[in-house]
C-alpha cells in the first residue's frame, strides 16, 4: 500500500510539474504596443455656465456591503444615505459633467450605461468617478473577480437603479445651468495621510469653488488622496465613510474625488471612537479646505477636455507567487482589458487627469510632471483597472505590487 501511495504521489507530482511547465511557456504575448489615440477634443470660449445637483442612490432592498472580501455580504442597515452628485460646466463649444458617486469603484459598463442615458444632452465628456468608500453599496459590478473580492454578488436591479440615479443627477445639474464664476485653490494636508508602504506621503489638496453671479454657492470640487476605510472591515452598515461625511457637511453639492490614492491611508487619532471617525476626519479635511488660498473668481475660466485611448501592458499579476506568475498571466490573460480611456479636463488653472485606477503617490507625481503645469490626478474614474505601481517596485515585488 505504501508503495502504491508513493507511486501515485510521484505521478501527481510529475503531472503537476508538467502542467506548470506547460503553463509557464510564453504562449501569451508579453508585450503590447501602440501609440495613444486621441479620441476627442473640445474647447470652451466665453462666459461660464454651471449647475449642480445631488440625487440619492437609494439602493433597492438589501444589498452587499462593498469594499472588502467577505463571507457574509448583505448589509445590516444604513448608517447614512449615499448619493450621486453632478456638476455640469458649459462654455460655448464645450460642456462637461463631473460626477462623483458614493461607491467603491466605477466599472466601465456602469459609465457607458450612464453615457447612453445622457446621449441627448450632447455632452463633450462625462467624468464619472467613485469616492472609493469601503462601506458603500455593492452588487453593481458584473465581473467574476470583482464580485468575489470587492463588490459582492451582481444584481441587475441594483446596477439599473444606480445608473438611473446617476444620470438623473447629471440631468438636474444640466437643467440648473446659470452664469457663474470659478476659483481654484491648492494646498497640502500631509498630517491627514500616511503611506502604508512607508514611501512618499501625498497629502495634496485641490479645491474648486463655483459661485453664481449673485454670490450664492453653486457647487464645490475637492480632490484629496486617502482610502475611505475608517469604518473598517467589521462594518456591515451602508455608508459613504468619511468622503460622504465631507460632502454632506455643505449645503451646496460638494463633489469629492480621490487623488493618487493607491498607497495613501487616512490618519486619525486612535482615541476617536470608530463610529464617529468618518465625521471627525471629514471635519479636519474640511478645515484644511476652508483654509486654502483661493484665487480670484473668474467668469471666463479655461474649460477644455480631451480623451485618449491608450494601449495597456500585458497583465502582470503581482499578487501571484513568482513561480506562478506566467501561469496566471496565461490563464487570466483574457479577463483583463487591453485598452483604457484617459481624460484630461482643463478647469481654470487646473488640469484634472481622470484615470481608471488607483495610482500610488510616486506614479501620481510622475504623471503630474509629464502632464505639465497645473496637473492633478483624479483617480477611480471611468473604469477600474486596479492599482498602478511604479515599474521599479513591480520588479522588486514591493509596495502595492501584491495588490496589483
Amino acid at each position: 500500500m505504501l508503495k502504491k501511495l508513493l507511486a501515485a504521489a510521484a505521478v501527481l507530482a510529475l503531472v503537476a510539474a508538467g502542467a506548470l511547465a506547460l503553463g509557464s511557456l510564453r504562449w501569451r504575448p508579453s508585450l503590447r504596443s501602440g501609440p495613444p489615440r486621441l479620441e476627442a477634443v473640445a474647447r470652451g470660449a466665453g462666459p461660464l455656465l454651471a449647475g449642480a445637483a445631488a440625487v440619492p442612490l437609494d439602493p433597492p432592498g438589501l444589498v452587499p456591503v462593498a469594499g472588502f472580501p467577505r463571507l457574509h455580504w448583505s448589509e445590516e442597515g444604513r448608517r447614512d444615505p449615499v448619493f450621486a452628485r453632478a456638476l455640469v460646466l458649459r462654455e460655448a463649444g464645450c460642456t462637461v459633467a463631473l460626477v462623483s458617486v458614493e461607491l467603491l469603484l466605477v466599472p466601465g459598463a456602469f459609465e457607458r450605461a450612464v453615457e447612453r442615458k445622457l446621449r441627448d444632452l450632447r455632452l463633450d465628456a462625462v467624468i464619472l468617478a467613485a469616492t472609493h468608500t469601503h462601506a458603500g453599496p455593492g452588487g453593481f459590478w458584473h465581473d467574476p473577480l470583482g464580485e468575489r473580492l470587492a463588490t459582492g454578488p451582481y444584481d441587475e436591479a441594483v446596477f439599473t437603479r444606480f445608473v438611473e440615479r446617476t444620470a438623473q443627477a447629471v440631468r438636474e445639474a444640466e437643467g440648473a445651468l446659470s452664469p457663474a464664476y470659478l476659483a481654484v485653490a491648492r494646498g497640502r494636508a500631509p498630517e491627514l495621510v500616511r503611506n502604508r508602504g512607508g514611501e512618499e506621503v501625498d497629502g495634496r489638496v485641490l479645491a474648486v469653488r463655483v459661485v453664481a453671479l449673485s454670490g450664492a454657492p453653486v457647487g464645490r470640487v475637492v480632490v484629496f488622496p486617502a482610502h475611505a476605510t475608517l469604518l473598517g472591515v467589521e462594518n456591515r452598515l451602508i455608508s459613504g465613510d468619511w468622503p460622504g461625511a465631507l460632502m454632506r457637511s455643505q449645503r451646496e453639492p460638494l463633489l469629492f474625488f480621490q487623488g493618487a490614492v493607491g498607497d495613501q491611508s487616512p490618519v486619525l487619532a486612535a482615541t476617536n471612537e470608530r463610529r464617529g471617525r468618518p465625521e471627525a476626519y471629514a471635519k479636519l479635511l474640511g478645515r484644511a479646505v476652508e483654509a486654502l488660498p483661493f484665487g480670484p473668481l473668474d467668469p471666463w475660466p479655461e474649460l477644455a477636455v480631451a480623451s485618449v485611448t491608450t494601449v495597456l501592458p500585458a497583465p502582470d499579476l503581482g499578487a501571484s507567487p513568482p513561480p506562478l506568475r506566467r501561469v496566471t498571466r496565461n490563464l487570466l490573460y483574457d479577463l483583463f482589458p487591453d485598452r483604457a480611456r484617459l481624460v484630461a479636463l482643463r478647469l481654470g488653472t487646473a488640469t484634472l487627469l481622470a484615470i481608471p485606477g488607483e495610482p500610488v503617490a510616486e506614479v501620481g507625481r510622475r504623471w503630474r510632471e509629464a502632464a505639465g503645469d497645473g496637473a492633478e490626478v483624479l483617480a477611480l474614474a471611468g473604469d477600474y483597472l486596479g492599482y498602478v505601481e511604479t515599474s521599479e517596485r513591480m520588479a522588486e515585488a514591493a509596495g502595492e505590487t501584491v495588490r496589483t
